[in-house]
């Protein structure tokens, strides 16, 4: 777990962006993004060991595991990103976060992940009380709608750039929505 560090001069963070790593490249990408988010925004990356990346374990399984470890975090606001695999994983941690820690968990955010086929607690596709933002590829839309029935307060459809582009200038995307969506919450 790594977590940008601040200074003893620098007032606490308001919100943590929590991201789930489930490959190198991506938690390589996260600690780029900790360097450029907004002040109150404080990045914790999190390297879901490849022992127990979702194609092993159910989502539901590891969203337990990590919410064990993570307790600290979610007990704080706090916002959740996973990309591929990982966002049915923080599908999941948002909803344990959720009943653990009520009115804690922001804002979800999952990127270039179909809508799951998602069963948490015997019930299918129970919703969310927190805003979803969904980030996905060009021509893709259609598997993105069922992402609807999971968000009960707002769902965001972002159609990203195609792939052949620079993933500098696509990382910048990405910093931008989540400085927007969560710095909001500053107010």
């Amino acid at each position: 777990m790594q977590t940008r560090q601040q200074s003893s001069t620098e007032t606490p963070s308001r919100v943590r962006l929590i991201c789930l790593a489930c490959t190198r490249q991506q938690l390589i990408q996260y600690r780029t993004w900790a360097h450029t988010l907004s002040d109150p925004i404080e990045l914790i990356a999190i390297d879901v060991p490849a022992a127990v990346l979702p194609g092993t374990q159910p989502a539901s399984t590891l969203a337990k595991t990590l919410a064990e470890r993570l307790q600290p975090y979610l007990a704080q606001p706090h916002a959740l990103f996973g990309q591929y695999q990982g966002a049915h994983v923080a599908l999941a941690l948002a909803h344990l976060a959720e009943s653990a820690y009520p009115g804690q968990t922001q804002h979800l955010f999952v990127s270039s992940c179909d809508s799951p086929e998602y069963t948490y607690a015997g019930i299918a596709h129970q919703a969310l009380q927190v805003p979803i933002t969904v980030m996905y590829p060009p021509g893709s839309l259609a598997a993105m709608l069922g992402w609807h029935s999971l968000a009960r307060r707002a769902l965001e459809l972002i159609e990203l750039p195609a792939s052949p582009v620079d993933s500098s200038l696509l990382n910048q995307r990405l910093v931008r929505i989540f400085n927007t969506h969560l710095g909001l919450l500053d107010f």
